[in-house]
This record gives structure tokens, C-alpha cells and sequence, in this order.
């Protein structure tokens, strides 16, 4: 026996229209002040407010400054030095001064003499090549320290795009749920009045009862995800602000095919990823530092020139003097210390050629990883497409039927349920498929901001529907 629409149910009905259309509206208007901004503008203000980022780049520039240590090493030294001297004398000139009367010995008979002088002083190597191989080390290690830096950059993105992804998810599942409730409670209503009319079963008002129940629970926990989820982008970036509500509303509207390239092609990429950059770079430096050690047994060769002018109560000690001068230095003994260091150093280096080898193992098996759950997760996404293009016309022709008479207004809202569970799998396979997007751009070394610049024209390509 088929249930007539009844003027409350249409009113049910009406109600569901008009509060899932108002529903984004008020998720994103939860806060009046809070503005609606999507990935990349995000991104900016994490720029500027993240204090990893600051760490890293304050880090960066702090290792920078090796390369000019290093290159001080074989460069001119200018000095210029200074004394001044107060003696007390005790010699012969002191003790027998009535010897010496004549002008220019008078002075020397003094108990207290001063005297000062100054020197100026410059050096150059000439040949150092511990030093040479330190200065390509440096070299090296502030390649590294860039390298690193971009990696810090590619990690805010990183965490920026999970969070926002996160709170994107949890918002969607905040208005579909609340869709899904509206119309569970329309079906319950349904249920009770045909059993009220004796053309119902006990049974199904129960299942009826429990289905929503189970509805208001799921929207309260994405309620409690999505304040997290904010909560974490406010650490981020600084600010609160909300997501766009058409991305909210029409998520389930979006396809993506981001991953055109092969897996070959990608694993070829790998090279690019700024911590393995970073880890060949310190294989670099290690190896050139250890060279550095090795060859501070080897003789050096300085120059040297120096101008010193001294004064004196003794006249005989007031004097110029220009030197000019080449200093050879042969290391003979040094109580082991240069082989050990030497040691040292080639132990540190194949210590960093092991790292190396592990970091592009792990980010080979990282890209894989990430492609292949990337490819699964597209595959999904094309099913659930389907599902819900099928959800869809099963919901349209129900209504049809209802319109018609020929078929349960109870037929409607499980078809509207089924839909809406269909848009809560493709919501949350559609947040898992581009968290492996970002992976794998992670670890191939190729997420920038132009990926969150594609994520927001990917949302906006829909947002108008």
C-alpha cells in the first residue's frame, strides 16, 4: 500500500532544501570575521608565521657563512698591533750613572724607562692545501645548507596542504552529514506514520531510529574533527579563517587525474628531492674535509711583510724596521694528531656515503609507494564517480515514482541516504588521493606552491556548480 504525501513531510522536505543550502554558509560564517581563503594564500601566511621555516632559514644562513670562514684562510691578514712598556732597570747604565754623562747616554741611567711601538703586518698563503680542499668542503656544506632550506620549504607545504585537507574533509563531512540527518529524520517521521496507520512495521521505525542516531553521532564527531583540523591551521598560519563554502558544497563534484607520468619517470625524479640533494652534497664535503685532514701533514708556504716602529726613553732602542720574509713550515711531529684526524675524517665520510645510500633507498621506495597509492586512489575516485552518478539517477527516478504515486516517499529518502554515504567515501578517497599527490611530488622533489596553486584551481573549477 502506497503512503500519500502528507503537507508536514513536504514541509520536512522543504526544510531539508533550505538548511542544506545555508549549511556551508554556516560553516564558513561560523566566525563573521573570518575570511574564506584556500590553499595558496594559505601557504603565505604560513610563509610568514611558521617558526620551523625560520628556524631552517636562520640555520641556512648561519651554515652559509663557512664558505667565507674557509675562503678567510687564504686570503691577506692585515694586523695592526700596539704596546706600550714601563720598565723598572737594574744594569750597568742604572748602577754606575755617573760613568756615563754624555747626551745620548743620560737617558739610558734612568731607574724608570718607557717605551712603545707599533706594528703593522700582513700575510698571505702561498701554498696551504688543507686549505684549498677546506674551502671546497665549505663550498659543499653551503650547498647543503640550501638544499636543506628548500626541503624546509617543501615540508610547510607539506603539513599546510594535510591540515587544510584535513579541515577541508572534515568540513564536507560536517555538510553532508548534516544532509544525511535531515533526511534520516524525515524517513523516521515517514516510518512512525505508517506505522501509526497500521501499514508499517515496529521493526523499521527502530532501524529507522538507529540509522539516525548513528547520523547525528557521525556529524558531531566531524564537528570535533574540523575544530581540530582549524585549530591546527591556526598554528600554521598565524590566523584563523574558514574554507571556501563552494569547495564544501561541491567537492564531490571533482575528478582529478594529477599524475600523468609514467612510475619509471617519477622514480627518475628522485634525484631531485632536496634531502638526497642535501645528503650528496655532506658526501661531498665529508670526502673534501677528509682530503683537508690528510694534507695537513704537507709543507706550507707563507709570505710575510711588516713595518714596526718602536720609541724609547733609551735611544738606542728607538728604531724602524721593514721585514719582509717567506715562512716554510714542515709539519714533523704532532703527537698523532694529524692522522687522527685523518681518521676521523674518513670514518665520518663513509658514515655520510651510508646515509646517502639509505635516503635514496627509502625515497625510491617512497615514490613507489606514493604512485601506486596514488593510481589506486584514482581508480577509486573513478568508481565512485560512477556510484554516484548511479546514486543519483536511482534517487531521481524514486522521486519520480513518488510523484506518480507509484512508489514510496521511504523508497526517496534511502535512495537520498545511499547518495549521501556515496558522496561521504568519495569525500574522504578524494582527500587520500591527494595526500598521495603530495607524497609522491614530496619525495620526487617537486611540490612548490604551484601544486597548491593546482589543488585551488582544481577546487574552483567546481565551485560554480
Amino acid at each position: 500500500m502506497l503512503i500519500p504525501f502528507k503537507p508536514h513531510l513536504i514541509a520536512l522536505m522543504i526544510s531539508t532544501t533550505i538548511s542544506s543550502a545555508t549549511l556551508a554558509e554556516e560553516i564558513e560564517s561560523a566566525n563573521p570575521a573570518e575570511q574564506a581563503i584556500g590553499f595558496a594564500q594559505a601557504l603565505e601566511l604560513a610563509k610568514q608565521h611558521d617558526p620551523e621555516l625560520k628556524y631552517a632559514f636562520y640555520n641556512s644562513q648561519a651554515k652559509e657563512e663557512q664558505d667565507d670562514i674557509a675562503l678567510s684562510q687564504l686570503l691577506p691578514n692585515v694586523s695592526l698591533s700596539s704596546s706600550y712598556r714601563y720598565s723598572i732597570v737594574d744594569d750597568e747604565y742604572t748602577r754606575n750613572p755617573d760613568k756615563y754623562t754624555s747626551d745620548t747616554q743620560k737617558e739610558r741611567t734612568q731607574d724608570e724607562q718607557a717605551d712603545y711601538s707599533y706594528q703593522v703586518q700582513l700575510k698571505q698563503s702561498l701554498i696551504n692545501i688543507s686549505a684549498w680542499k677546506a674551502l671546497d668542503s665549505a663550498q659543499e656544506a653551503v650547498k647543503q645548507s640550501k638544499f636543506s632550506y628548500t626541503r624546509a620549504e617543501q615540508e610547510l607545504i607539506y603539513r599546510l596542504s594535510q591540515a587544510y585537507l584535513e579541515a577541508l574533509l572534515a568540513a564536507q563531512q560536517v555538510y553532508i552529514n548534516q544532509e544525511k540527518l535531515e533526511s534520516l529524520q524525515i524517513k523516521l517521521d515517514q516510518t512512525q506514520r505508517m506505522n501509526e496507520l497500521g501499514v508499517g512495521d515496529r521493526l523499521n521505525v527502530l532501524r529507522a531510529t538507529s540509522s539516525r542516531d548513528v547520523s547525528r553521532s557521525d556529524m558531531l564527531q566531524a564537528k570535533s574533527r574540523l575544530e581540530d583540523a582549524k585549530t591546527q591551521l591556526e598554528n600554521l598560519t598565524g590566523e584563523s579563517f574558514s574554507i571556501p563554502k563552494d569547495w564544501v558544497a561541491n567537492g564531490h563534484l571533482v575528478l582529478p587525474n594529477l599524475s600523468q607520468d609514467s612510475k619509471e619517470n617519477w622514480i627518475k625524479k628522485v634525484q631531485y628531492n632536496s634531502l638526497l640533494q642535501a645528503e650528496m652534497a655532506n658526501v661531498r664535503s665529508k670526502e673534501l674535509e677528509a682530503d683537508s685532514a690528510s694534507a695537513q701533514h704537507l709543507p706550507t708556504l707563507d709570505f710575510s711583510l711588516s713595518y714596526t716602529d718602536r720609541y724609547s726613553d733609551d735611544i738606542f732602542v728607538d728604531s724602524t724596521r721593514s721585514i719582509a720574509s717567506l715562512n716554510l713550515t714542515i709539519p714533523l711531529y704532532s703527537g698523532g694528531r694529524t692522522s687522527a684526524k685523518s681518521r676521523q675524517a674518513e670514518a665520518t665520510y663513509n658514515a655520510a656515503q651510508a646515509r646517502y645510500e639509505k635516503t635514496l633507498s627509502d625515497k625510491n621506495q617512497a615514490v613507489k609507494l606514493a604512485y601506486t597509492q596514488l593510481s589506486s586512489y584514482r581508480q577509486r575516485l573513478k568508481a565512485l564517480e560512477e556510484s554516484r552518478k548511479s546514486s543519483q539517477a536511482f534517487l531521481d527516478a524514486a522521486e519520480r515514482q513518488a510523484d506518480l504515486s507509484l512508489g514510496s516517499q521511504v523508497d526517496v529518502l534511502e535512495a537520498r541516504s545511499e547518495m549521501y554515504d556515496v558522496r561521504l567515501e568519495f569525500a574522504k578517497t578524494l582527500s587520500d588521493y591527494l595526500m598521495a599527490d603530495l607524497n609522491l611530488q614530496l619525495e620526487a622533489g617537486q611540490l612548490n606552491e604551484s601544486t597548491l596553486q593546482q589543488y585551488d584551481q582544481l577546487f574552483n573549477s567546481k565551485s560554480h556548480l
